[in-house]
């Protein structure tokens, strides 16, 4: 009765049931603390944790929150158990190695979402889409095109961005058929699990398991076809509800930004130097995918020089973006007059600089674009206001030079100044000015004075910047801003679930429910099982057991639960994160409820790939 009792904890706390892969238990020197006060608070703390994550979308708490802090206690507890029969020292070494698994994940999860965000940022995924909507393609045939490409592009993107790009195509082309738009999001779900399936990049369970040893990279397209059926099977069944008609052609061109074909070519790149880290000089991939990170930081550099940034560093991770007149401010901060003149016609911000004596002494070749005013016209001069306004008046340098306060400042800018957030008596004003351009202009401008060496002023600088082409300007390639847009969340929820797992296996849990699920039911039901669980549950946590226990089990066996972990989540709509995006891009007419009324033709696919692998790979079972 206990071991029911144990089992049917287990199914609520679905990775623990998900590791009953095969016999026996990677651990078998572990103490048993399954039946102590700690033991039944962890795994009760842990099912309590698991139950929010389902609710993420309906209770708007991340995922990645309650299994964080059920992380954390649970490892308490783990160290408190051990404590109590007098080991101070199988607790911390035990975290250690869940820490070093979780770090190699995160580094080549992090490399690989910052690719991801790069080519998004290179507008290559939009060009795509562009090109599908523009051509004209009937319904049924787009149908396809869009579950191919699913297919095809999610082993070296996430299933989760190949969905989302999918989707967007399908809601641009149909948005008024329900009935097709509903129908080609559960084809686009199914097709970007089942490429996942057979590739280490394709999804993060893959992944774990390339890099765990158990699957060699090659091996993985063993369960190419299986992976391919599990799609045909339900697409081919619902393609023929599919209409022939053809919706109106759109006119949408995208054209990817300079680099994007580069920034493909070093993502394959970066791949390849992962696995031959891996095959060849049995190093981790993470390593290899962090080399990767590199030529991707030396090109986003590149970039950089050809948008006339080279005088920028790029953010540093979590900092607030200076506007890029602040930008080019702190760049000449400290300068003599000497360096100013070799640095400010290369800055992509408009500028002038007075000396103490209000005369333009600099005005460079991006305010001359401006204001259409040449440097040679205007140096020497005091006619810095004649582009801005009718009459002579002082602009924001001028006070700024006179040291002007606040309160002076804002009887000429009333309710527009604020002193500047990063640089010493700076102040930054948001103005409209009729008198720039055919239809007048959003001026955000920014004055601070010059110094010498002495720290006396010598001279002061002013910034202009086009708040219309505002959006434009952060439109820059930043490498760093790439890698702060990673999925932080799914990282972090990564994190608790690997602590989670590893704590639940120290007090022995894991290997107690793998002992059962074995001794009754046997590798192939229970693989075939841990697919229906994902359905259920993230199926991360789901593989993360699985290898947690290290079952003992053919090659064959690992194949199937590689791929019964990647497609099974297509069984529901909230089994994947492909699926639960798409939900929220096709609000109300993607449901759980549609997805659910075509899940018996989605089992259908989901047990014929289980057929076909244990025929094809029977070598191997």
């Amino acid at each position: 009765m206990k071991k029911i009792f144990f089992l049917l904890l287990a199914l609520l706390a679905a990775p623990v049931l998900a590791g009953a892969s095969g016999g026996g238990t990677a651990h078998p020197e572990l103490i048993d603390l399954t039946k102590t006060i700690y033991g039944y608070l962890g795994i009760g703390l842990f099912v309590a944790a698991y139950m929010l994550v389902p609710l993420e979308n309906t209770i708007h708490l991340r995922k990645s929150k309650p299994v964080l802090l059920a992380a954390g206690i649970i490892w308490v507890l783990v160290a408190l158990a051990y404590m109590s029969i007098g080991d101070t020292h199988t607790a911390h070494e035990a975290i250690k190695d869940s820490l070093l698994e979780y770090a190699e994940l995160f580094l080549f999860l992090l490399v690989a979402m910052t690719y991801i965000n790069s080519m998004e940022e290179r507008n290559v995924f939009q060009a795509l889409r562009a090109f599908l909507v523009s051509k004209g393609f009937s319904l049924r045939l787009l149908f396809w095109i869009t579950g191919l490409l699913a297919f095809v592009i999610s082993p070296v993107a996430d299933n989760l961005t190949t969905a989302l790009l999918m989707g967007a195509v399908i809601m641009s082309v149909g948005g008024d058929n329900k009935k097709f738009v509903a129908l080609a999001c559960i084809n686009i779900v199914i097709a970007a699990n089942a490429g996942g399936a057979f590739s280490p990049f394709g999804d993060i369970t893959t992944l774990m398991v390339w890099q765990k040893g158990k699957v060699a990279f090659s091996e993985f397209f063993h369960i190419f076809i299986p992976s391919l059926v599990n799609w045909l099977v339900p697409a081919i069944c619902m393609s023929l509800a599919v209409e022939k008609s053809s919706p109106k052609k759109l006119d949408d061109k995208v054209e990817m930004k300079y680099g994007a074909k580069v920034v493909i070519a070093l993502f394959l790149l970066t791949i390849i130097t992962a696995v031959s880290f891996h095959n060849f000089l049995h190093l981790p991939p993470a390593a290899g995918m962090m080399l990767g990170l590199g030529y991707l930081g030396f090109f986003s550099y590149h970039i950089k020089r050809r948008e006339g940034r080279q005088l920028f560093y790029d953010n540093i991770l979590g900092a607030r973006k200076k506007s890029t007149a602040t930008t080019s401010l702190s760049v000449l901060q400290g300068k003599t007059y000497q360096e100013i003149t070799g640095l400010i016609n290369d800055l992509p911000t408009p500028a002038f600089i007075l000396n103490r004596d209000h005369v333009i002494t600099h005005w460079n070749k991006a305010m001359e674009v401006l204001t259409g005013d040449s440097a040679k016209d205007k140096i020497g001069t005091k006619d810095q206001w004649k582009p801005f306004y009718s009459k002579e008046r002082p602009l924001l340098a001028d006070m700024v030079l006179d040291g002007g306060s606040k309160h002076m400042i804002d009887k000429f800018y009333p309710g527009k100044i604020m002193a500047n957030n990063f640089l010493e008596s700076a102040y930054d004003v948001s103005d409209f000015n009729p008198a720039i351009g055919e239809k007048g202009m959003w001026r955000y401008f920014t004055s601070a004075p010059l110094k010498d060496e002495n720290g006396q002023v010598v001279g002061v600088i002013e910034t202009i910047e086009d708040m219309n082409e505002f959006q434009g300007t952060r439109k820059s390639f930043d490498i760093m801003e790439r890698i702060a847009r990673a999925e932080w969340d799914t990282l972090l929820f990564f994190y608790g679930v690997t602590l989670c797992v590893g704590g639940l296996g120290q007090f022995g849990y894991l290997g107690l429910v793998s002992n059962f699920m074995y001794g009754d039911l046997g590798p192939t039901i229970a693989n075939s099982l841990v697919g229906v669980l994902s359905a259920i549950v993230d199926n991360i946590p789901v593989m993360f057991a699985v290898l947690k226990m290290d079952p003992v089990m053919s090659h064959g066996q690992w194949l199937l639960v590689t791929l019964t972990a990647g497609v099974g989540g297509s069984l529901l709509s909230i089994g994947s994160a492909a699926g639960v995006a798409l939900m929220g891009t096709a609000r109300g007419v993607y449901t759980f409820g549609v997805h659910l009324k075509w899940m018996p033709i989605i089992a259908l696919g989901y047990i014929a790939s289980i057929f076909v692998h244990l025929f094809i790979n029977a070598h191997y079972m």
